[in-house]
């Protein structure tokens, strides 16, 4: 009888606890059919005002910049790449304690959501169907439409293997300087995949040549080989010279002059597909040497450009002279690991690392500056941080304003990694000059 009292009690229990449930969920239901917003997290781009999005303009601008930008380029981890050089950082927010959480670089995960955010076209979605909102969008239509093209054109790639650029652009294309083939791999370091181009006997451990074998960081050699390719399109000499043996009529010389600047000005928004069908088409073989990195070109540049760059549209030949491209490059140590470094010695290529380094140390000083809070310890405590690390951002805010844009714009020493930069801030004097000195930019 006890079993039976119990067991009927606590039936009534979970049966008042499911109504009320489902109460709730038709109530969040029935506002957001009305367009409310009914709490979360609060986007970048609004603040809460009455329990309603209100729009943040200053916030808005860098939204609207956003979804621009990936429109144009195309990529998210391009676009990944841009917000970290600006110090483009998420939303901050102050808890109920006073303690701030947000102020953190963008990630690939939040770029996507946000580009998926139906609220940024002044929309609420809710289990597959969409409201109006009650809020103000800061997206217009025609923009929100062109991002979503975009990220359905990506997915669709993706799902083809369309998008096999990361792991193997180059693979069957690059040598080493004595005539041996570098076979792609990558190493996976606390969650982070590496990739590379390395020689058949560092892979294999065998061979008492194992010394002379290269390791080349992937995505240095890549980006280097598309760059490459992106200024011959925008060169009309190196156009010239390269279709000389052609024997091509004027107008067609002046069409192709056209086309190839339409190419170079559009490099950066073509697909991953794309871009990979030209480097096939046109790349017959590069070699990496100690100080010199040579590309062999097929000579069916115009050919390639004239058929408008279609995917599986494009054919090669193999005439005996290709046309060769010489770049200045090296590898270097840079840290602990190795980068290939162009020309005078600098990155060449924005480090988000450091980027993200300064910004933190800009955000640092102006949250210090704020009064909030009256030291650097009650600053420290109140964030749930040690006092040396914000001593060190500190610190690194009052790097000269040269040297923040040779570090955002890739120009910096490429033995300059976040680690050696927080190093050398324990010693980093107030002289300008004497910053570029220590940090090893080179002086004016």
């Amino acid at each position: 009888m006890g079993r039976l009292t119990l067991n009927m009690l606590l039936s009534f229990a979970q049966f008042e606890r499911e109504i009320a449930g489902e109460r709730i969920r038709d109530k969040i239901a029935a506002s957001k059919a009305k367009g409310m917003w009914m709490g979360g997290n609060v986007p970048l781009g609004y603040d809460v005002k009455d329990r309603k999005l209100v729009v943040n303009e200053a916030e808005a601008a860098t939204v609207r910049m956003i979804f621009q930008r990936y429109a144009e380029l195309g990529s998210v981890a391009l676009l990944k790449a841009e917000l970290d050089a600006r110090g483009i950082v998420s939303k901050r927010r102050e808890g109920a304690q006073g303690k701030l959480s947000g102020g953190k670089p963008l990630s690939r995960g939040n770029l996507y959501l946000m580009l998926h955010n139906r609220l940024y076209v002044g929309e609420i979605a809710h289990k597959g169907n969409i409201h109006p909102g009650q809020h103000e969008g800061i997206i217009d239509a025609a923009l929100w439409h062109a991002v979503q093209n975009v990220l359905s054109e990506n997915r669709t790639e993706r799902l083809l293997g369309a998008g096999a650029e990361e792991p193997s652009l180059l693979a069957g294309l690059i040598f080493d300087d004595e005539g041996n083939r570098l076979s792609p791999t990558h190493a996976v370091k606390k969650g982070k995949r590496y990739r590379y181009y390395v020689s058949a006997a560092l892979i294999t451990g065998k061979g008492s040549d194992q010394t002379r074998g290269r390791r080349i960081p992937a995505g240095d050699i890549e980006w280097l080989v598309l760059d490459r390719l992106r200024q011959l399109f925008a060169s009309e000499a190196e156009i010239i010279q390269a279709v000389e043996q052609s024997g091509l009529d004027a107008p067609t010389q002046r069409d192709l002059l056209g086309r190839a600047k339409e190419l170079a000005e559009r490099w950066t928004r073509l697909t991953s597909l794309q871009r990979r069908e030209i480097v096939h088409a046109l790349v017959r073989r590069i070699e990496v040497g100690d100080a010199q990195i040579c590309i062999q070109l097929e000579r069916s540049i115009p050919s390639v450009i004239l058929q408008g760059w279609s995917p599986g549209s494009m054919k090669t030949t193999l005439p005996a002279e290709p046309l060769a491209l010489s770049m200045t490059a090296s590898l270097r140590r840079a840290g602990k690991g190795t980068r290939l470094v162009i020309g005078n010695g600098a990155a060449n290529a924005v480090d988000s690392g450091l980027a993200s380094l300064i910004a933190k140390a800009i955000a640092t000083r102006a949250m210090l500056f704020s009064g909030h809070d009256d030291s650097v310890e009650g600053m420290a405590a109140r964030l749930g941080v040690r006092r040396d690390y914000l001593a060190v951002l500190l610190r690194l805010s009052y790097l000269s304003p040269e040297i923040v844009r040779a570090i955002l714009a890739g120009q910096h020493p490429v033995e300059l990694t976040p680690t050696r930069l927080i190093a050398l801030s324990r010693g980093l004097p107030h002289d300008w000059a004497e910053q570029k000195r220590v940090l090893g930019l080179p002086l004016p």
